[in-house]
């Protein structure tokens, strides 16, 4: 990884103010050039507009998105199977990722747009570990920055409920560019996309986790449920459970 590559670099303690057990890594957030093939991007830019009004809902935090866009779009899965993908964001996030494997979550594409009908992400924090954004299409957009809260989620999250102004001083801002990815450590950071007053943005989310600790993790059996009532992952699910993450916990205890 080039120095010049890197564009914004902002570790976890520096955003929080202080160490966090519940991480995979000292990981903030980091937009780097990906290097990533154009015409790649563009043909899935064009398949998910393509397919947008089809497969497109809105159920949680005002987000108009695909979920497991890459069983929709087998492009995507070239993108993710890239031959040194990991082990570049591995590097980034100094601890080794893996692709999250609960699939209807693993990979989603996002819409956001003036328009209101597409959503704007509220303040939240994730549950899934880590998350690589990848712009697909950028046009015109005024607004529409990843923002995150300098402090601790639990903090920011009481202060949003409660109505309060959330101090620009509190808040950093990330301005997504094509060509570059940002790659955050978003679990328990509160984070939003500043609401759009005009253009219009598509983006690839490629969420991964920790090889060494799957466990870390908050992306709750509730949570996955309420936004996917079908439950066609459930038993993806309970296998992976069972399979890698209860082992590894059991692991790191001894």
């Amino acid at each position: 990884m080039f120095r010049s590559d890197i564009k914004f670099r902002m570790d976890r303690d520096a955003i929080i103010g202080s160490p966090s057990f519940h991480q995979v890594s000292n990981l903030g957030a980091i937009q780097f050039k990906h290097h990533y093939d154009p015409e790649l991007i563009q043909v899935i830019a064009n398949k998910a507009m393509a397919i947008k009004a089809q497969a497109a809902e809105k159920r949680h935090l005002n987000l108009n998105y695909i979920r497991a866009a890459h069983t929709l779009i087998p492009e995507i899965n070239e993108l993710i199977s890239i031959p040194g993908r990991l082990s570049r964001l591995s590097e980034l996030a100094e601890t080794q990722l893996e692709n999250y494997p609960t699939s209807i979550i693993s990979s989603i594409i996002t819409f956001a747009s003036g328009n209101p009908g597409d959503g704007t992400i509220v303040w939240h924090a994730d549950g899934i570990p880590v998350t690589e954004l990848v712009p697909l299409h950028i046009e015109d957009c005024e607004g529409g920055e990843l923002q995150i809260y300098k402090g601790h989620a639990d903090e920011g999250l009481a202060r949003y409920r409660d109505g309060a102004n959330i101090p620009e001083e509190r808040i950093v801002s990330v301005t997504h560019q094509m060509g570059y990815s940002v790659v955050g450590q978003l679990m328990r950071l509160m984070h939003r996309v500043q609401p759009m007053k005009r253009g219009y943005r598509i983006t690839l989310n490629l969420n991964l986790r920790s090889v060494e600790r799957p466990f870390l993790d908050d992306n709750s059996l509730w949570y996955l449920a309420a936004d996917n009532p079908d439950l066609r992952w459930f038993d993806e699910y309970i296998s992976d459970m069972k399979e890698n993450v209860v082992p590894a916990y059991i692991a790191a205890q001894k």
